[in-house]
């Protein structure tokens, strides 16, 4: 029950463009919770555009989420229910919050302030849903 509830929580708005039946989304989640946008947020924001080819290649969705309500991207906001997605994730008032949501539906993992891109990286792939993913299509982001 609390899966389908999460699913109904953070994709209301999108729910039309996944089948009903479905046990996975399309993607995979980071969300950061935080209390203003402050240098922790600046931080992971600028992060996000360095780590951006890992980032679609495990294809991961970032947002922040700040306890004014504001987010970003912007549009997030508008499209889940905040306060929803801070009580069902125990989000304390005034700390950050890192949360990744896999495809599953699930939080795999919860950090604070600073954001371990190389334990995250670790962790998804080692994902069964995404061992599979790196046997068909092997890594495009390798320098």
């Amino acid at each position: 029950m609390r899966y389908w509830s999460i699913v109904l929580i953070l994709f209301s708005a999108l729910a039309h463009s996944y089948p009903a039946d479905s046990e996975k989304w399309q993607h995979r989640s980071i969300m950061f919770f935080a209390p203003s946008h402050d240098q922790y947020v600046q931080q992971f924001l600028l992060e996000t555009l360095m780590e951006e080819c890992s980032l679609q290649e495990r294809d991961i969705v970032t947002l922040v989420i700040k306890e004014d309500g504001s987010t970003v991207p912007v549009w997030a906001q508008d499209a889940f229910d905040l306060s929803v997605l801070n009580a069902f994730y125990d989000i304390p008032k005034g700390q950050h919050t890192g949360i990744l949501v896999g495809k599953d539906g699930r939080e795999k993992l919860r950090w604070g302030e600073k954001t371990d891109w190389t334990l995250l990286k670790k962790v998804i792939d080692q994902m069964p849903l995404r061992q599979q993913e790196m046997q068909r299509n092997p890594s495009r982001c390798a320098i």
